[in-house]
């Protein structure tokens, strides 16, 4: 625990720490993007789909 604490108060390695925080931070943010694209599209395909049997 000394050994975390003392990390922490140094400041050396805070350009490393934050700009490793950044990246996973942007990989999530670019994931949730991603994913709510295809979701979207995948409804807009459902309702389509749908639409297609009602008119059968």
């Amino acid at each position: 625990m000394n050994y975390f604490l003392n990390f922490i108060n140094s400041g050396d390695h805070f350009s490393y720490v934050l700009s490793s925080y950044l990246i996973v931070f942007f990989i999530i943010f670019l994931i949730f993007i991603l994913s709510n694209s295809k979701t979207k599209k995948l409804e807009k395909e459902f309702v389509n789909l749908i639409k297609n049997e009602e008119k059968k």
